[in-house]
């Protein structure tokens, strides 16, 4: 399990990356704004619920200072966080202001072994309090916590790879294509356009800056507020079949256990020794699908799929056996269907070890 603190660009990428490799995302942001963003990418957002705040946008795109019951709330909410989760990155910032310290002490004493903290605010300052800025160290010989600081300097190419592209789609902003060929491109400034309005600074001999709020503002609808909707937990009658017996089991267990006895009785005593077998075999292959697969989180699958790659083995072993069966017979369509859907299972493992290898 991944949290992320922060759903900026840097946060979402993370979110993006941890997602695809298999693995539970969590992530926080003052900004709600970014509940969207952070479910669009496969992550699960988590929401602080703390009635004095209304959002954490300053209207710029970064987060703005909370108050102190607000970080004390968040704080809690990571160090519960913490004992679920193995591996934490951080990417809070404030503009103009050192990292806000949000993984505290006693959040990191709550990781369990092996776990690694990314701080990607380590320039300034870093979100963890431990953080030893331009340092990779390992604390108490448990948790890795890397501080680098020279992740910038690191992606030079992207960086002036994305600031040439965004350049070049401003330049076609401002010298939109003409109707028709014959025509030139022609310098425009439309202040209808909120990109454009949002950089001019002075047009027409007048003075247009700063520009007005409804341009510059980013988060969602961030005026409007829902009336609170009580929530009346319902509370579920007991069934006569919870009721239990002797203070053993409950009614329904004795009832299907009685059930279970009577169908193998009449089985037993009725149906050939050949479909007996076959339905002891079936009986032990739903034992095994359900707590091998079925009751399996599914994001374990990429690190437990050697598991999953030999049961499959055993059920194309299987189909191989009943596609041995005469030609286009029921025996022989389920066994070359139960060789197709086995053999999507292993190779789509072998494909998804070596996405995450690589």
């Amino acid at each position: 399990k991944v949290l992320v603190v922060g759903a900026g660009v840097a946060g979402l990428a993370a979110i993006s990356t941890a997602s695809n490799m298999g693995a539970i995302v969590r992530a926080f942001d003052t900004r709600l704004e970014c509940k969207e963003q952070v479910e669009s990418l496969g992550g699960e957002f988590l929401v602080l619920n703390f009635g004095g705040e209304d959002g954490g946008d300053a209207g710029t795109g970064y987060a703005k200072v909370m108050s102190d019951e607000f970080y004390e709330k968040e704080m809690e909410m990571f160090r519960e966080q913490a004992k679920e989760c193995q591996i934490i990155i951080t990417t809070a910032a404030i503009p103009g202001r050192p990292a806000p310290k949000l993984i505290m002490k006693d959040a990191v004493d709550n990781l369990a072994p092996g776990s690694i903290i990314v701080d990607l605010a380590g320039a300034t300052g870093g979100n963890c309090e431990l953080t030893k800025p331009g340092e990779t160290y390992v604390y108490d010989n448990r948790v890795t916590i890397v501080g680098t600081t020279d992740l910038i300097s690191r992606m030079s190419w992207q960086a002036s790879s994305m600031y040439s592209n965004n350049m070049a789609n401003l330049l076609d902003l401002l010298c939109p294509k003409p109707s028709s060929s014959d025509e030139e491109k022609k310098f425009n400034i439309d202040m209808e356009d909120p990109v454009i309005r949002g950089m001019t600074v002075v047009h027409d001999n007048a003075i247009t800056w700063p520009p007005p709020e409804s341009v510059t503002k980013t988060s969602a609808a961030t005026n409007t507020k829902e009336e609170d909707t009580p929530f009346v937990k319902q509370v579920k009658q007991p069934s006569i079949f919870s009721k239990r017996i002797f203070d053993l089991a409950p009614l329904g267990e004795f009832v299907g256990l009685a059930f279970f006895a009577v169908f193998f009785g009449i089985v037993g005593a009725y149906a050939p020794v050949s479909f007996v077998v076959q339905l002891l075999y079936f009986i032990l292959a739903g034992f095994l699908g359900y707590y091998l697969i079925w009751a399996v989180e599914p994001a374990l699958f990429s690190p437990l799929m050697s598991t999953s790659n030999s049961l499959s083995g055993v059920v194309i072993l299987g189909g191989i056996l009943m596609a041995s069966t005469p030609t286009g017979s029921p025996t022989n369509v389920l066994g070359c269907t139960a060789i197709s859907v086995a053999a999507i299972n292993v190779f789509g493992g072998f494909a998804v070890s070596y996405r995450m290898l690589s």
